[in-house]
């Protein structure tokens, strides 16, 4: 093969893909470019969840593993501790990185898409449309939009490590399997085990479609060999992640993720998440129109109804002028959504003809894994299936938000689309065949935009029922609190309701209407430039100019309406920024106390840990004794218990709905002496026992737990020479002074957790136990002297060993892989 055809045939169209996926990112987050900040919620309560960590580091150098920050005090591990082991992370996860985000997210989307396209064998022209749809899905901009950071790189890497599997048990065994294992580390050090999870279940589909293959053409040795390369690649894969993975595993167990010793809360079970709480965010079975038609739901929550639509008319007669403006447009079953996973209609098209034109062996575990995940996205609006997966399929009952399991979906779409056209590159289908297949693959999908954009208003209901209820319980509340009493009587709240919701349920479908006519519209583009390539009127290259024009034209403007240059900012307005009432909290030097800030949902919300050491925070995965604690009290704002936790400040709403600092003289302090100890023989009558006892002069201990100074009172009157004091304090370490005339028992006001926090006694280790559900206590002897609490992940340098050994592995076997790569092409141009 000549120079000028290397290029023509390889160079080329990687440049040509690498540089429309730059220009489209760059372009569609043009104001990055220019020094604006996109305000991203989850990056904002990141910052304020792991302040305290990154001022530590930037202080001391030193990784402190622990906050102190929320829920009194947690594990960082699932918020940012330094693993120097992880390589693979460290340094090609950082290569990857070379374009800022948020534009780096969608470019390393459709290039990794693109890569993955290649290995399957799809020509690289072909390559760049389905890489388009991959990257511009609108759960993509949804989710960067929310911050979802640790998630977008997880499904960036996906399609990678999806290519290497496909290479393992196809391709090159070898190659594969070290691709497998660059790609595999990579994904699992994103750190968003719900996404690496739902995509090796797609995983786990095409293995056992290559194994039926296998044992239907007798290769099942070679099968064999392949699936041991495989599992290989997984386990070191694994391994150069085993610091974070070890570390989180044994964490979890004590968190909501791994169930309540209490019988089961709103969030948790004995093994798991509760199945209402990790089923809440389900998507409903009419809902998956979405994926065609993106504002078949009305579009997002928070979207409110045209100022021009009936609803603003009808509420503007009853002299509610710009109250649509306040009411959701969104009617789905979820509580909220950011909006449709909304895959592109001219995408699902091309998958419709790729399910008609692709081969068997390529497209039915696809077709199985897509089926799957959409049923399982149903969640509680399909409630047996979801139970079976929850009892019988390993781990997945420690994942909330069903729905996200469509990003399978939208991986797999695009993937369908491309194995479709990859037949029409080649010329392999007929003509009479093909032109067969895109009447059937546009009948069925324009034909159900074109149902909906016909008679979809006579086939739903568009939330009517549940918008009457609404407005009649918001008019009454207008009514009663005008003393407007006899338009209640005279059913007025009613009929005014029932003739709002008629309204809205009119919007909605208008809305429904104009986007299946749009997704129709889209189809018919994407069809009609197969229809000309099958007629001959245009040739393949001008087919996918064609289809990736069609991607862009589809998809760029329904991600605009979630998220456009609008939402970015000046980076000054991006901070979080101390309120008066913090400042004035900030005066106290003391640095045990606590803060709970009542003027935002305190534990739903991490900025308060940005200035303070909050009562609250903000974490999906917060320890499951600290969620008891607030379902049972702190919800409730319990005296008792924010006392023990020495909450000296509250936050509320002052006279002008500014944030008001609010000083609490009854917290106990950063540790007390206690002059008795009653035992609980249960974790129920443990916390229980909490709002029955006086916890400033009495511990409550399990049963369980080796409390040796026991329930001898202390002498009348120790009190008065007894001291305690909070002398130094850092995140992983704490530091006491004190003086006591005899033994006693003293509670400190941190989070028990005795894997990795040890406790020294004038530095000789000293032995601690649970108090108060969630607390420490120490049996001191009397005497002036000095306590010390240190925290340090167990087993560290061992478990960081294997993470080191595995990440080398990897990265000598990738760079095996690419010197065989070269070498062997090296000789078949020779």
């Amino acid at each position: 093969m000549d120079f000028s055809n290397t290029i023509r045939s390889k160079l080329l169209p990687a440049l040509a893909a690498f540089a429309l996926f730059f220009v489209v990112s760059a372009a569609y987050f043009a104001p990055q470019f220019r020094g604006e900040a996109l305000p991203q919620h989850d990056v904002i309560q990141y910052e304020g969840m792991a302040k305290d960590i990154s001022d530590m580091r930037a202080a001391t150098g030193e990784d402190p593993q622990w906050t102190g920050g929320m829920f009194g005090g947690m594990p960082a591990y699932l918020i940012n501790v330094a693993y120097p082991a992880q390589l693979v992370k460290r340094t090609v996860g950082q290569v990857v990185k070379i374009i800022d985000t948020p534009a780096g997210f969608l470019f390393f989307a459709m290039v990794s898409m693109w890569l993955m396209l290649l290995i399957v064998g799809i020509n690289p022209w072909v390559g760049i449309v389905a890489a388009l749809a991959y990257g511009l899905s609108t759960y993509f901009l949804l989710i960067i939009g929310a911050g979802h950071v640790t998630k977008m790189w997880a499904l960036v890497y996906a399609p990678l490590m999806m290519g290497g599997a496909w290479m393992t048990l196809r391709g090159n065994v070898w190659c594969g399997a070290a691709l497998t294992g660059l790609a595999a580390s990579l994904e699992i050090g994103a750190n968003h085990p719900q996404i690496t999870y739902y995509f090796l279940v797609a995983m786990a589909a095409f293995w056992i479609s290559e194994g039926i293959l296998s044992f239907r053409e007798g290769r099942l040795r070679d099968f064999s060999l392949r699936t041991a390369a495989l599992v290989a690649a997984g386990i070191l894969a694994v391994g150069s992640n085993f610091s974070p993975l070890w570390y989180t595993a044994r964490h979890s167990k004590e968190t909501i993720r791994g169930g309540s010793e209490l019988a089961a809360t709103a969030e948790t079970s004995k093994n798991g998440l509760a199945l209402d709480y990790a089923t809440a965010w389900s998507y409903g079975k009419a809902e998956t129109l979405n994926l065609l038609v993106p504002d078949f739901m009305g579009r997002e929550s928070g979207t409110t109804f045209p100022a021009d639509g009936q609803t603003a008319a009808v509420l503007n007669d009853y002299g509610l002028r710009g109250a649509a403006q306040q009411l959701s447009a969104y009617w789905g079953t979820q509580p909220y959504t950011g909006g449709p996973t909304y895959l592109g209609a001219a995408a699902v098209f091309l998958a419709a003809l790729g399910i008609a034109l692709a081969r068997g062996r390529n497209k039915w575990w696809i077709i199985a894994a897509c089926v799957v995940m959409i049923l399982l996205a149903w969640g509680r609006n399909l409630m047996g299936f979801t139970e079976f997966a929850f009892k019988y399929l390993p781990g997945y009952n420690k994942f909330r938000t069903v729905s996200m399991t469509l990003v399978v979906v939208q991986w797999a779409v695009p993937l369908l689309g491309a194995l479709a056209l990859m037949r029409l590159w080649k010329g392999e289908i007929p003509r009479e065949r093909l032109l067969r297949a895109l009447a059937w693959a546009a009948g069925i999908t324009g034909g159900a935009c074109l149902l909906l954009a016909v008679a979809g208003g006579s086939l739903f209901d568009f939330g009517r029922a549940e918008s009457a209820d609404y407005m009649t319980d918001t008019f009454r509340h207008i009514f009663e609190s005008n003393n407007m009493r006899s338009y209640i009587d005279r059913g007025m709240d009613i009929e005014w309701a029932e003739a709002t919701a008629d309204a809205m349920a009119a919007d909605r479908a208008a809305m429904m209407r104009a986007d299946a006519w749009r997704s129709l519209v889209m189809i018919l583009l994407a069809a009609g430039g197969v229809a000309l390539f099958a007629l001959r009127r245009i040739n393949r290259y001008v087919l996918t100019g064609l289809l990736a024009g069609v991607m862009l034209l589809d998809l760029v403007p329904v991600d605009l309406r979630f998220l456009s240059s609008e939402n970015f900012v000046s980076p000054r307005r991006n901070q979080v920024t101390a309120s008066a009432a913090d400042k004035a909290i900030m005066q106290d030097k003391d640095p045990g106390y606590r803060v709970l800030n009542l003027t935002v949902s305190p534990f739903n919300d991490a900025t308060t840990s940005y200035f303070h050491r909050s009562v609250g925070g903000y974490h999906g995965a917060k320890l499951a004794r600290y969620q008891d604690l607030i379902d049972r009290y702190l919800s409730n704002a319990d005296d008792g218990v924010l006392d023990m936790l020495n909450t000296r400040y509250l936050i509320v709403p002052g006279k002008e709905g500014q944030p008001e600092a609010q000083c609490r003289t009854t917290a106990f302090g950063a540790a007390w002496f206690v002059d008795s100890v009653i035992y609980a023989p249960s974790a129920q009558a443990e916390i229980d026992l909490l709002g029955k006892t006086d916890l400033r002069t009495t511990a409550v201990v399990s049963g369980q737990n080796p409390a040796k100074s026991a329930s001898r009172p202390m002498p009348l009157g120790i009190y008065a020479s007894a001291r305690i004091e909070l002398t130094e304090y850092r995140p992983n370490y704490l530091k006491y002074e004190y003086t006591l005339p005899e033994e006693a028992v003293a509670v400190f006001s941190e989070i028990f957790y005795d894997q990795g926090w040890k406790a020294y006694v004038d530095g000789e280790e000293s032995p601690y136990f649970r108090a108060d559900y969630v607390l420490r206590a120490m049996t001191l002897p009397a005497g002036t002297h000095t306590v010390e609490w240190r925290f340090r992940a167990p087993g560290w340098t061992a478990v960081e060993g294997v993470t080191l050994a595995a990440s080398l592995a990897i990265l000598l076997g990738a760079v095996a892989a690419l010197a065989y790569c070269f070498r062997k092409r090296t000789e078949k141009e020779k």
